[in-house]
């Protein structure tokens, strides 16, 4: 794990600014509660973000070009309580812990190095827990139990038995090539040379060059090839014929269970002669069956954990299931991509969607695929495909089935969840080297039980509110009586070789109430990803307003925190001309644009991808932002 300060920053109360929308490089900074407005705060995934308050605007008129009074927001003044992990550690070398992890029977926590024991009064040992203050009972304890790193690693269960003569140690996953062969992938554009090519053309030619990669580096590796246009055909490893689809294509599972028994595939050595030639003869015609097509694929690489699935494309699915023409289809089509989302999941198989440029596919409703699967989303220009494909194949899948989940200590709670927990879990998906999951924590300041437990049901963030306002004295917390608390993060997954494991991090971080002290060298890096990532979980929900408001404050703390020093020079650099992106070029525009959300977003039925109706410009900005490791 990685923080952002050397301390945990413990306040009596938040701190507020006024932040500017429409001139987000100047923010005006005013204190609470001396800015006099009342502070609003939710701990909600709605519009109002956590520990944000606002104040009343006039309504802003759909144009960047508006007259109309600036708008502005209240947000929380950012500070560094900030924790985030990359998931390319999980190659590192770790401490195998030997029998089974003692967790506690309260909120599972796993004993750790910084548990205490006590002599119990009878047989063996107390514990009581770091994070929740359960006192657990472990009758039959032995010292070799107790771990004695910060990092270590349970074997859950044991690899699958390799059956005999079976290549040991070779990557044998699948990738299925899921290509768009409709009338509209023969528009061209303008090469090197004053030569025309189509976006066809610029396909062909990527997945040529990545068969002679895959030969060389990934000899085992098996390829499957399909194409699809008002047709879904079944090429395989292209030593026989193609076969069209028959099975009813508004039925998913007809054509999963049809496509699975085409899926014999030999090794890429033996057969990119054969896909190279078959490549080569693709032409344009039809249709876009694109939800059919995907169903296909699925059912291909579900056979084999870890593969991949390439979709390119540079239209909108308009035959079969899961198609998106009209908002009436994107409703519907919704259950069918959570469908194939989930079952990606569980089968440990990345989905990246690459979008033609000058199509429109709704990146939108296609991208929750990606995100969720550990795949990758883009909007490429056919000159740049074999680029793009190499970036996808090299993005090597580390773990499956990933799910994480933080433990923090009950006095303080993850911002921006449903509601003021100290333990979240995310089911992350497949995950590769370039991934990274971040938090950002708050100081409860709530009412207590009478063993000093902090209650949400009394009303943990309105005492908060209250103190902002002058209206109560301090509400006490346990954190108060301590010198340190303690991070932990555990993570299982189902590592390339097919075992599951548990990986347990624990940390531990000094407590200070002076904010100065805090915001001595804050780690950029970490600050810069989180805010990045957290502006696009709010884009995600088109919570555009708050996405801004919340990056415009984390702007103006990095400009303040950097040291000026190479590593932050380098960091804020960066920052700022991703940000210039995510933020200037296409969340605010989103925030102003009429056809972003239709209507209030309070009041939309709730969608499985909110950002089904953005352009494919914002979607993708948002997509790629969400869990990339950025600023290493």
């Amino acid at each position: 794990m990685e923080h952002a300060s050397k301390f945990v920053y413990v306040y009596d109360h938040s701190d507020s600014e006024d932040v500017d929308l429409d001139d987000p490089d100047e923010p005006s900074s005013v204190k609470s509660p001396a800015a006099g407005a009342s502070v609003q705060k939710s701990h909600s995934s709605g519009e109002e973000d956590d520990d944000s308050a606002t104040v009343p605007q006039a309504p802003v008129q759909q144009s960047p070009r508006t007259s109309a009074p600036k708008k502005k927001k209240r947000v929380r003044e950012a500070d560094p309580n900030i924790v985030t992990f990359k998931f390319s550690k999980l190659v590192d070398p770790s401490h195998m812990q030997t029998g089974d992890p003692i967790a506690c029977t309260e909120c599972s926590a796993c004993l750790s190095q910084l548990s205490e024991l006590r002599d119990a009064a009878g047989e063996g040992k107390t514990w009581r827990c770091e994070f929740c203050d359960k006192e657990n009972l472990l009758p039959h304890f032995s010292e070799v139990q107790k771990p004695a790193e910060e990092d270590v690693t349970y074997m859950v269960e044991p690899a699958p038995a390799v059956q005999a003569g079976q290549p040991v140690g070779f990557d044998e996953s699948v990738v299925v090539f899921c290509i768009d062969v409709s009338g509209s992938m023969g528009a061209t554009v303008q090469g090197p040379g004053n030569q025309y090519i189509s976006r066809l053309d610029g396909v062909k030619m990527a997945i040529d060059q990545q068969l002679t990669k895959l030969c060389q580096d990934y000899p085992r590796r098996r390829v499957c090839l399909i194409a699809f246009e008002s047709r879904v055909q079944i090429n395989g490893d292209c030593s026989a014929m193609p076969v069209a689809l028959t099975a009813n294509y508004d039925n998913a599972q007809a054509v999963m269970d049809e496509a699975r028994g085409l899926s014999s595939l030999r090794p890429v050595s033996e057969t990119a002669g054969t896909i190279r030639e078959r490549v080569r003869r693709m032409r344009t015609l039809g249709s876009t069956a694109l939800g059919p097509a995907l169903a296909a694929a699925l059912s291909i690489a579900i056979q084999t954990p870890g593969s991949q699935v390439i979709m390119c494309t540079d239209g909108l699915a308009n035959v079969g299931v899961g198609s998106l023409e009209s908002s009436d289809q994107v409703h519907t089509a919704e259950p069918f991509y959570e469908q194939m989302k989930d079952l990606a999941k569980q089968h440990g198989v990345s989905i990246s969607i690459i979008s033609i440029e000058g199509g429109d596919c709704k990146l939108g409703q296609l991208g929750i695929l990606a995100d969720a699967t550990g795949g990758q989303v883009n909007i490429v220009d056919p000159l740049q495909l074999r680029d793009e494909f190499g970036s996808i194949l090299e993005s090597r899948v580390l773990a499956t089935n990933v799910r994480a989940t933080l433990y923090l200590h009950r006095g303080l709670y993850v911002r921006y969840e449903t509601s003021m927990v100290n333990v979240v879990t995310r089911d992350v998906g497949s995950v590769t080297g370039d991934q990274e999951i971040t938090f950002e924590y708050g100081v409860r300041r709530g009412q207590t039980d009478a063993r000093g437990a902090v209650s949400e049901a009394a009303g943990g963030d309105e005492a908060e509110k209250k103190e902002e306002k002058g209206g109560a004295a301090k509400v006490w917390n346990p954190v108060d009586e301590l010198e340190w608390l303690p991070f932990q993060l555990q993570l299982r997954y189902t590592a390339a070789d097919g075992s599951k494991a548990l990986r347990v991090f624990v940390q531990r971080r000094n407590l200070t109430r002076d904010r100065v002290r805090a915001e001595q060298h804050v780690n950029l890096r970490v600050v810069a990803s989180h805010a990045v990532q957290q502006t696009a979980a709010f884009a995600e929900q088109a919570y555009f307003t708050n996405a801004q408001a919340y990056n415009v404050g984390m702007s103006r703390k990095l400009g303040l925190w950097n040291t000026e020093s190479d590593a932050d020079r380098r960091v804020y650099s960066a920052f700022t001309d991703y940000n210039h992106d995510l933020v200037h070029e296409n969340v605010r525009r989103a925030r102003f644009s009429s056809s972003a959300v239709p209507g209030s977003i309070h009041d939309e039925p709730a969608r499985a991808s909110p950002l089904a109706n953005a352009d494919d410009k914002v979607a993708k900005a948002v997509f790629r932002a969400k869990k990339k490791a950025h600023f290493t």
